[in-house]
């Protein structure tokens, strides 16, 4: 019993003190003229430092179509991998992990 507890406690503090890395989600309109998945274009990081922090993803699709949503994750925000410049994040092939963010 005593080992199921201390098990228990152990793994509750690793999972409490991991960070995991996040990532902007897809996103896709439907419209009259039909369904299309946005291509994610970049992140940027808004009070990285503070739990107000919001990451906000950007997109874009065919002609004129374009998106932003914004991502409150309750903590302070930072973004990982060598593509963020400061608090902005960009891409050219739509690949949102490498704008991931912890």
């Amino acid at each position: 019993m005593k080992l199921k507890m201390l098990s228990g406690a152990v793994i509750c503090l690793a999972l409490m003190s991991s960070a995991y890395a996040a990532t902007c989600p897809t996103l896709s309109v439907t419209g009259s003229s039909g369904a299309e998945d946005l291509t994610f274009t970049s992140a940027r990081i808004k009070d990285g430092s503070s739990a107000n922090s919001v990451v906000i993803c950007r997109y874009e699709g065919k002609d004129d179509l374009g998106a932003s949503s914004g991502l409150r994750l309750g903590s302070p925000v930072q973004g990982t991998g060598g593509n963020w410049n400061g608090d902005d994040c960009t891409v050219t092939d739509g690949d949102a992990s490498k704008c991931a963010f912890k």
